[in-house]
């Protein structure tokens, strides 16, 4: 799977920063949202369209402490 979409909260540090990411591989896509960097809390869910995998991961973009900031690019 690649990452279609990807923002970060723009916090350093094992507590603070978190990644809201959307993979897919042209027919199934995967929200993931990680607190804390590599060795942090994960929370997955799998969709059937992307459309509703964006829709998913933006839910979670509501934290009004964190300036999201989109970083899809850094991945294409």
């Amino acid at each position: 799977m690649r990452v279609v979409r990807h923002w970060w909260n723009q916090q350093w540090g094992r507590l603070a920063r978190r990644d809201v990411y959307v993979r897919g591989d042209g027919t199934r896509f995967e929200v993931e949202v990680a607190q804390g960097g590599a060795e942090g809390k994960r929370w997955v869910a799998l969709f059937d369209g992307l459309d509703d995998a964006v829709e998913e991961a933006e839910k979670h973009l509501t934290d009004p402490h964190d300036r999201w900031r989109d970083v899809s690019d850094a991945h294409r």
